[in-house]
């Protein structure tokens, strides 16, 4: 049995006051969960990250679980798929099997040593783009930037969710040999600046002197349900891609209300870390008997040219 010191205190006027609380606390009592990972869309391969739980008496961060069981299952019950483990926690449909848009879907990992555990998430609609507007402009500062208006039909009679995303892909080639391909596919999201008044602002950050920066924006429909909506934000480090002749994609996500939840509570957690003073934030998780995330979205996206 190991014991805490709680030190209270308490400011009444001008008086200071300290006490001490000596509270049981039996470490054993703790016994780790599995933690499952797994933010899944239509275009992606079923996924999973699987690790257990750590203590706050532990020195370590992260433990993964190798000798997991991991299934999906569709809302009939029926097996869609098992995942298997690649190596250090990550597990991937050996079929390439991947979620199917407005359909419900369950996880299920079991491993030695652990209870089992399970979650249930419905991944949404398609929502389409109906059209994307860009133009080349420059602010006040001189900074070339590209303002972007995109343009989709939020369904109606349903409570919708949204993640928007610019990404700019290409071809790297490997001219040291420090790996194995020759040229390596890559993805990377682009700082896009907006003043939406329907964007959550918990992962809003300054950069290049632009206050509301994101790597991507959440809004949910509940000021624009049934709308037909123009949401409007810039591309701030378009000056850098406009004479590399890349491309990119403009990515539209219908999120689960549990995936929004989970973003959402995940960037106020990293907000608050390291802080002393900050409120405590619990972040947002769906898994039976243990911890973590299983929820999808639905991916519509427009090639651009930078």
């Amino acid at each position: 049995m190991k014991k805490l010191i709680l030190f209270l205190s308490a400011i009444p006027l001008l008086l200071f006051t300290n006490c001490t609380k000596e509270i049981e606390f039996d470490a054993q009592d703790i016994a780790p969960r599995i933690v499952v990972n797994s933010l899944f869309t239509n275009d992606s391969v079923w996924t999973a990250n699987i690790s257990r739980s750590v203590g706050v008496l532990e020195s370590t961060s992260y433990t993964s679980i190798n000798d997991a069981n991991v299934s999906i299952f569709d809302g009939n019950g029926v097996q869609v798929t098992t995942l298997t483990n690649q190596g250090d926690g990550l597990y991937i449909s050996p079929t390439g099997a991947t979620p199917q848009a407005d359909e419900l879907y369950t996880i299920e990992v079991t491993a030695p040593g652990y209870t089992p555990v399970s979650a249930t998430n419905r991944i949404p609609v398609a929502v389409q783009i109906n059209s994307i507007d860009t133009v080349s402009s420059t602010n006040s500062d001189g900074q070339t930037i590209l303002e972007t208006t995109i343009n989709f039909q939020d369904p109606p009679a349903n409570e919708n969710f949204y993640m928007v995303e610019v990404l700019v892909k290409g071809t790297w080639i490997d001219e040291w040999g420090e790996f194995e391909e020759d040229t390596i596919e890559f993805r990377e999201p682009l700082e896009i600046s907006c003043n939406d008044i329907n964007v959550e602002t918990v992962n809003r950050f300054n950069f290049g002197g632009f206050e509301n920066t994101y790597l991507y924006l959440m809004l949910k429909d509940e000021n624009f349900d049934g709308e037909d909506y123009a949401l409007t934000f810039s591309v701030i480090n378009y000056a850098e891609l406009k004479d590399l002749e890349l491309f990119g994609e403009i990515r539209l996500v219908n999120t689960s209300e549990a995936y929004f939840n989970y973003l959402k509570s995940f960037n106020m957690y990293q907000r608050a870390s390291g802080n002393p003073f900050a409120t405590p934030v619990q972040v947002y998780s769906n898994v039976e008997n243990g911890m973590g995330i299983f929820a999808g979205g639905t991916l519509t996206y427009w090639d651009v040219g930078f």
